[in-house]
Parts: structure tokens; sequence; C-alpha cells
């Protein structure tokens, strides 16, 4: 129990074929959300946000004091993970705030300034015994974004990324994009099944709100080992809000906010169950 590097726990899930939810972090409501989650389904979670979600809350160090709070408090096994991040100051921040790993997305810079920046982070988060991820190919979306133009990751290129940056798991993209999809979701599961074949890593699947159950079942037996979620979880809770708003004064916040936790904790078990299978798996 406790907090673990990210990677341990993910090589743990791919062995077995199942995959660990990364949920997005954005307040203490939504941590605890998270948090009771896990507690009710007594299987691990990853923690992770963006820096436009943490500087809000007071910076990396509000968010790690949080999440280690909820994770002594429930006793669960948990990761807290930087995603996405731009810069390596914010890579180091990160490990200095006592996350246990790190993300320097420069997926949408050309192949050797990818692996320049990846590099030079891996550095940073290994020096801390961190884990750390990197993204090869680019899933866009997210504000209002299209997913037309995400680029797909080019299997000639993973062994050889892999190689010269130390990434301890990949993210991939195969067609799924951030927040929601515009047209119907096609996973490329022909080339994720190409990229699992070429490296041992754990494989990282961006872009999980709203992909088809049975698509996200057939990636995580081909080697997807983490799946990040964000708008379905905060679908639900802003659902809760707008029962609150129905219902409940907002002279109250104490009482306000119920719903919105109890609606996104739910959705969160759901998610959870739903990357394991079979949740006996999780703990064999």
């Amino acid at each position: 129990m406790g907090l673990r590097r990210m990677d341990f726990l993910l090589r743990r899930a791919r062995e077995k074929q199942i995959a660990i939810g990364a949920f997005e972090c954005w307040d203490n409501l939504n941590i605890l959300g998270i948090a009771r989650a896990a507690a009710e389904t007594g299987l691990p979670v990853i923690f992770q946000a963006t820096p436009a979600e943490y500087e809000p809350m007071g910076g990396a160090g509000a968010l790690a004091d949080m999440v280690r709070f909820y994770v002594r408090k429930f006793d669960i096994t948990a990761a807290l993970h930087l995603d996405h991040g731009g810069t390596l100051e914010q890579v180091a921040d990160c490990v200095r705030s006592g996350f246990t790993s790190v993300m320097l997305d420069a997926s949408g810079c050309e192949f050797e300034e990818n692996v320049r920046l990846s590099a030079a982070a891996a550095e940073i988060a290994h020096a801390g015994n961190l884990s750390f991820e990197a993204e090869l190919g680019h899933v866009i979306g997210g504000d209002g974004g299209d997913g037309a133009e995400s680029a797909l990751t080019v299997p000639s290129e993973v062994a050889e990324f892999v190689r010269r940056t130390s990434v301890d798991c990949l993210a991939v993209s195969i067609g799924t994009v951030h927040g929601d999809y515009k047209g119907e979701p096609r996973l490329r599961l022909d080339l994720l099944r190409e990229i699992a074949s070429l490296v041992d890593i754990p494989l990282v699947l961006h872009g999980g709100s709203g992909t088809p159950v049975d698509q996200l079942h057939a990636a995580i037996r081909l080697g997807i080992a983490k799946i990040n979620i964000c708008t379905d979880i905060h679908k639900a809770f802003i659902a809760g809000i707008q029962e609150a708003i129905a219902g409940l004064t907002p002279s109250v916040p104490g009482k306000f906010y119920r719903p919105a936790v109890a609606r996104m904790t739910a959705k969160t078990i759901e998610m959870i169950r739903l990357f394991a299978d079979d949740p006996r798996l999780a703990n064999a």
C-alpha cells in the first residue's frame, strides 16, 4: 500500500493483461473520489494532473500533499504522475514535490527533438528514482480540438526511441483523441499489435474517455497497461453539480458538492473494474 513508482504497477498490469486507470485530478473533491474508488475496488490507481490542473491547487507540491493524505487515509496502492509536462523545469518540480512518475510530452516535435527532450527528462526522473513516460506519435484533441490530425505512432521508430530515451512506459497514438470523439472511435489495433511486438515496456493509451469497451479490452490484451481518463469522470462530476443546483442550496457547500463526488466516485469505480476486466486478476 502507499505511493509506488508507476512503472512497477504497469509492468505487473501488462504481465496480467489488465490496465490501471490514470485519473485526472483538478481539486481535493475529485482526488477524494478517486481514492474512495480505489478503496472500494481494492485495485491500484494512478492520480495524475497536467500543470494546468495542479497550478490552481497551489502547485505540484500542493497536489502531492493532497494525494499522499488520501492514499494514507484509505490505505490504497497508487502512483502520482505528471501528465503532459511541457518543460524540463516542470519535470524537475514534480520530482522535487514527491511525484512517483513524470511525463514530458514532446510528441508534437520532430523525432530527433522528441528523443533529445525525452532523454533529458528521463535522466531527471531516474535521478530522483521516478519512472518516466513519453509519447511517440501525437494524440490531439481537447479544448474543442479534433482528433483527425492526430499523428499515429510509426512502428519502425518505436524500438529506437525506447532505446535512446530509456523511457519506462510509452504512450502511443492509435486513433484515440483527448476529449470527445467527433466521429466513430476506431482504434488501430493492428498498429498496436505491431508496436507491442517490438518492445516489452508498458504501453499507455491517452484519450480513453468515450472509447468503446470492446476496443479497450482488445487494446489491453495487446499490451496497453495504463488508460488515461479525464472527460468521463469530469462529466460525471458536472452532472452531480447540476443535480445539486436543481435541489440543494449553495449556502451549504459541504452538502452541495456531495452529489458531484458521489457520481464521480461511481464512474471511477466503473472504469477501474472495466480496465481490470475481472477484478480478481489484479490481486492474484
